[in-house]
């Protein structure tokens, strides 16, 4: 079971990476309202936690105003932040679980245990629950 929870959540990070990176060029050009940063993993779950939320409030809605469409647009910038974040986490961590994956080949003890503990922790924070202000 974790290892498909790491597998998806891999494969989630690569396949997102290339879309999100385009969402930060368009963030650059059309940045009309002001977005909550997302500088580590745990302020990047925080955000998606909390902006989900409101974005599922509005989209489950019948009919959408045009207040309701303006804040589902003002929502996605920190959204498109936070998923920013979480990108660039979850390859760091995909590259230290590479690196066990190599090191277990040539038995390389030292470096399964360091990047196998680099990888436990980081996906520890993602699976965790994480308490947000």
């Amino acid at each position: 079971m974790k290892k498909l929870q790491t597998l998806i959540t891999t494969a989630f990070a690569l396949g997102l990476s290339m879309s999100v990176l385009n969402l930060a060029t368009a963030d650059e050009k059309y940045n009309h309202f002001p977005s909550l940063a997302a500088p580590d993993l745990k302020t990047a779950l925080c955000n998606l936690s909390q902006y989900n939320s409101k974005l599922s409030d509005i989209t489950s809605k019948n009919e959408l105003s045009t207040e309701d469409m303006l804040k589902v647009h003002e929502l996605t910038y920190t959204l498109e932040n936070a998923l920013i974040q979480l990108t660039k986490d979850l390859e760091t961590m995909a590259v230290e679980l590479e690196k066990v994956h190599k090191a277990s080949e040539r038995l390389d003890q030292q470096t399964i245990k360091t990047s196998g503990e680099k990888y436990a922790s980081a996906m520890q924070q993602v699976f965790a629950q994480t308490k947000c202000n």
